[in-house]
C-alpha cells in the first residue's frame, strides 16, 4: 500500500470513526484489520497513550472531538470506545505488559468485540459508565484480581462470574442489580465486595460461602433499607472476620438519619451531606460537562468505609468518589485555593466557543483531559477575560 492509498483508507475509516454510532465505529475498526496495514493503526493512535493509575488514559486531538467541545459532553461521546476498539485490535500491540487498566468515566455503553485480548490484565477499573449489563468480553479475562463496575446501570450479576476464579475485588455499587447469581459463591479468592445502591430485595444467601470476605457493603437505598439485624448477626456468625460497611453520620445534621458515604463530603473536618455543606460555606459545585457534583474535599485515603489496610476497597471507592484531586497539608488544612466564605474560590477553566467568545467553566478532574485544544484560548485572552469577569482563580 502506498503512501496514497495508505492516506485515503486512514480517510475512510477516520469518517465511520467519527460518527457517533458504536456499530458504524465497529464497521469502520473491522475495515482496518481487513487492511491489514499496522501503519494505520499507528496513525490512527497517533498522540494517545496507556494510563492505568490515574484516571482515563490520554486521547489525541480528534479522538477528545468524539466526546466534548467547549466544556460540554456531546449527546454520544465516544471517544474513549475508539481509542480503546484501535488498541486491542492493533497488530503491533504487545498485550502482555498491559496488566491495568482504568477506564473510569469513558462513557461506555459496551467494551468492543477483542477486548478478552489483554489476556494479562489484572486490575480493570470501569466505574462510572454507561453500562447496561455485565460485559460478556470480561469473563475471559480469568487473571483479574481487582474489578470496579460501580455507578453503571448494570440489573445481573450472571452464572459466568465463577470463571473469575483469581478476582479478590468486585466492586458494582450503585448499579441496578436485583439480581445475583449463586454462582459469586463459587469465588473463594474473593476478599472485598460491594453490592451496596442497588435494588436487590433481599441479601443474597451466596454472599454466607465467601469464607474469605474481609469487607462488604451492602447498604441498599433504593429501598431506605439498612443491614438489618438479623443479617448482619448471620454474617458475623458465617464470616467472623468479615468488616460490614455501615451508614456514615454528618457530623452537623446527626438526628437527620445516616448517609451513605458517597452522599456525603469527606473533609479534613469530617463528614458532612451536601445541604449541610452548602450551609456551612462550602461550595456546592456541579461539572459544567459531565454534571457530576463535585465539592471541596479534604484527605481521601480511606475513611469511616474502610478498615485496615485493605487497598483494593480503599482505592477504588476514592478513584469513583473524589473528583477533585485535593490534598491536605501536614496540620491537615486545605488548600488555600479552596478556603474561604462562599465557594467563589474553585477554580474555572477558561474556554473558547465555537464562535470565538470565551466562557468560564468549572470542570471535574475527569472531564478536563477531554478538552480539544481547540477549545483553549491564549493566556493572553484567558487573564483578560478572567479580570473582566471578577474570576480570581482560573486555569
Amino acid at each position: 500500500m502506498n503512501e496514497k492509498e495508505l492516506k485515503e483508507n486512514i480517510e475512510k475509516i477516520k469518517q465511520l470513526l467519527t460518527l457517533p454510532d458504536y456499530d458504524k465505529i465497529d464497521v469502520g475498526i473491522e475495515l482496518a484489520i481487513s487492511l491489514d496495514e499496522p501503519k494505520i493503526f499507528e496513525r490512527l493512535l497517533d498522540g494517545c497513550s496507556l494510563r492505568t493509575s490515574s484516571v482515563s488514559s490520554n486521547l489525541n486531538e480528534w479522538m477528545k472531538e468524539c466526546i466534548t467541545t467547549s466544556g460540554k459532553e456531546l449527546d454520544e461521546p465516544t471517544g474513549y470506545y475508539v481509542w480503546l476498539s484501535l488498541l486491542v485490535n492493533n497488530p503491533l500491540l504487545n498485550s502482555i505488559d498491559i496488566k491495568e487498566m482504568n477506564l473510569t468515566n469513558a462513557y461506555l455503553k459496551k467494551l468492543p468485540a477483542n477486548f478478552s485480548k489483554l489476556q494479562n490484565l489484572e486490575k480493570l477499573n470501569l466505574q462510572l459508565n454507561k453500562l447496561q449489563s455485565f460485559p460478556e468480553e470480561i469473563f475471559q479475562l480469568t487473571n483479574l484480581t481487582s474489578l470496579h463496575l460501580g455507578w453503571n446501570s448494570i440489573k445481573i450479576i450472571p452464572e459466568k462470574i465463577s470463571e473469575l476464579k483469581n478476582l479478590q475485588s468486585l466492586m458494582i455499587g450503585n448499579n441496578s442489580l436485583d439480581n445475583i447469581s449463586d454462582k459469586l459463591g463459587t469465588l473463594i479468592n474473593l476478599y472485598h465486595l460491594d453490592i451496596g445502591s442497588n435494588m436487590l430485595s433481599t441479601f443474597p444467601n451466596c454472599i454466607f460461602e465467601l469464607k474469605n470476605l474481609q469487607n462488604i457493603n451492602f447498604i441498599n437505598y433504593d429501598d431506605c433499607l439498612y443491614l438489618n439485624d438479623d443479617v448482619v448477626n448471620q454474617l458475623k456468625k458465617a464470616l467472623s472476620d468479615c468488616y460490614i460497611i455501615q451508614p456514615v453520620s454528618c457530623i452537623q445534621c446527626n438526628e437527620s438519619g445516616q448517609y451513605r458515604v458517597e452522599d456525603t463530603i469527606e473533609r479534613w473536618d469530617g463528614y458532612f451531606c451536601e445541604s449541610c455543606d452548602e450551609q456551612w460555606g462550602n461550595p456546592a459545585l456541579y461539572c459544567d460537562c459531565c454534571h457530576t457534583y463535585v465539592a471541596s474535599r479534604g484527605f481521601t485515603g480511606g475513611g469511616a468505609e474502610c478498615s485496615g489496610n485493605n487497598d483494593d476497597l480503599r482505592d477504588g471507592y476514592d478513584n469513583g468518589r473524589w473528583f477533585i484531586d485535593v490534598e491536605v497539608d501536614v496540620s491537615g488544612n486545605a488548600p488555600a485555593s479552596y478556603e474561604g466564605d462562599y465557594g467563589e474560590y474553585a477554580d474555572k477553566v477558561i474556554l473558547k466557543n465555537k464562535d470565538g467568545t470565551l466562557e468560564g467553566k468549572f470542570l471535574c478532574e475527569l472531564c478536563k483531559p477531554n478538552i480539544p485544544e481547540t477549545d483553549k484560548p491564549s493566556y493572553e485572552d484567558a487573564e483578560k477575560y478572567a479580570e473582566e469577569n471578577g474570576i480570581e482563580y482560573w486555569e
